[in-house]
């Protein structure tokens, strides 16, 4: 017997409809029996026992109402208003039944006054309870913006259009966390009605948590209140959201991991070096938002080349190609038989954005040692078929986003072999026919697995 008042209570708004299509039933009457001579007193008894019939029901509506809201979770000075003027509606109906029945006198003019103030009241009642279910701007929450405006609600983001906003733009709780709070969570946690003392509408809020305390857990996510609440079975009592669409699997993933990734209010998912596999899935499934891991030369932003500076590139025996359409970075291969130290120097007319670049066979000096730490976007270099020893390469640690590093058939030997290995960023190496020894190679290979070295060794 201990839930027969929330059982009950939740009959509130299916009952409360009832009084208030009888009562505007009643009015619609009256207007009829005003603007007609033919039925102005022939209606009087219909509108007496219509308005006998709704002042009854509202009776049923106050009533379960009343044992709805003794559950908590409500704005209090609007569920004042709510409460009282639904029992003002009772009363009045009740009042204008005795007018038209005959039981009390009232001159007309007051009659008329009777039926405005049901009229007024039942609006004003039936807002206040949607903002009591649904929050203070339920009304316009999906209005056009001009009307947002127009009402003083500020014109806020919707989830579904994310595609509209650059992937490493997109903050973690304001693009995602709060829609989805604000599509499930929010009805019931807002702040007009808040449901086990919880308010969702804010980063604050959700980090302040209820009536138990906190609802997030960045330590172990899983074990959160939010996260468990969530995750119960459909048919438990404390299954959250109790109406309306569960959440679904990529929305928990998504919870759990903001949770793990501190749950703070600035988080992006670009900022995180690498993703998990299966949210990288997820997010690309459910909201198109494509998270796989790009190199660097496509995150990295840099001023376009004037085409004077590509001119003389070109004219220098380099040939030019940009990394894509919309990219200001360049590959660049040299495509003469001989280069000389001029001709390298005028690759610093290009150094920020040279992010490929190929010196192969080339008879290549040493004098790139001085070119290469000042290309600080070099992803890829290939230098192999050169007359270059361990002093061409003596600088390279610099380069932090260096990647690929091709020195097949040059007089590499295992001190520069050393020096490029420890290269951060560093995935592929070739060291085919150079002095780099045999056991050189096997001790680097285990030390640095992550390096895939091609060396020629069966």
């Amino acid at each position: 017997m201990e839930n027969i008042t929330p059982f009950l209570g939740r009959f509130h708004p299916l009952i409360v409809h009832l009084p208030i299509g009888i009562l505007m039933m009643a009015a619609i009457l009256q207007l009829i029996a005003i603007k007609s001579t033919k039925f102005k007193n022939l209606l009087d008894p219909a509108i007496s026992i219509t308005l006998f019939w709704g002042g009854l029901s509202s009776i049923g509506a106050v009533s379960i109402g009343w044992l709805l809201s003794l559950q908590g979770g409500y704005d209090t000075d609007t569920l004042f208003w709510h409460k009282w003027l639904g029992i003002t509606v009772t009363v009045i109906s009740f009042l204008g039944w005795l007018v038209k029945s005959g039981r009390l006198k009232m001159q007309r003019k007051y009659v008329y006054t009777v039926f405005i103030s049901i009229i007024v009241l039942i609006t004003i009642t039936g807002h206040l309870g949607g903002s009591l279910t649904h929050g203070d701007d339920y009304l316009f929450v999906y209005s056009p913006n001009i009307i947002k405006k127009m009402v003083g609600i500020q014109a806020g983001q919707q989830s579904n259009n994310l595609q509209e906003i650059h992937p490493d733009s997109i903050q973690v709780y304001s693009d995602v966390i709060q829609p989805i709070l604000d599509a499930k969570c929010v009805s019931c946690h807002n702040t007009s009605k808040k449901q086990g003392g919880l308010l969702l509408t804010t980063h604050k809020n959700l980090m302040k948590g209820g009536d138990n305390g906190s609802i997030v857990d960045s330590k172990s996510p899983l074990k959160s209140e939010f996260l468990n609440r969530v995750t119960l079975p459909k048919n438990h009592k404390k299954f959250m959201p109790p109406k309306g669409a569960p959440f679904t699997f990529g929305e928990i993933q998504i919870f759990e991991w903001w949770m793990k990734s501190g749950a703070d209010s600035i988080s992006k998912f670009s900022s995180e070096e690498k993703l998990d596999k299966k949210l990288i899935h997820t997010l690309l499934r459910d909201y198109k938002l494509d998270y796989n891991p790009r190199p660097y030369y496509e995150k990295v932003q840099v001023d376009s080349l004037p085409i004077s500076v590509i001119t003389e590139l070109r004219e220098s025996q380099f040939v030019v190609d940009f990394m894509g359409e919309h990219s200001n970075m360049l590959s660049i291969d040299f495509n003469g038989k001989s280069i000389s130290k001029a001709q390298l120097e005028k690759l610093l007319l290009a150094k920020e954005q040279i992010t490929w670049l190929n010196l192969s066979n080339c008879n290549l000096s040493d004098a790139i040692s001085e070119i290469l730490p000042k290309l600080p976007n070099l992803t890829r270099l290939n230098i192999h078929s050169n007359p270059i020893t361990d002093k061409s390469i003596k600088d390279l640690n610099s380069l932090k986003h260096l990647t690929s590093v091709n020195v097949y058939n040059t007089q590499i030997t295992n001190t520069g072999f050393q020096k490029i290995v420890q290269l951060k960023s560093l995935s592929k190496l070739f060291v085919w026919q150079t002095a780099i020894t045999v056991p050189e190679v096997e001790e680097v290979a285990t030390k640095y697995p992550k390096i895939s070295i091609i060396s020629g060794i069966n």
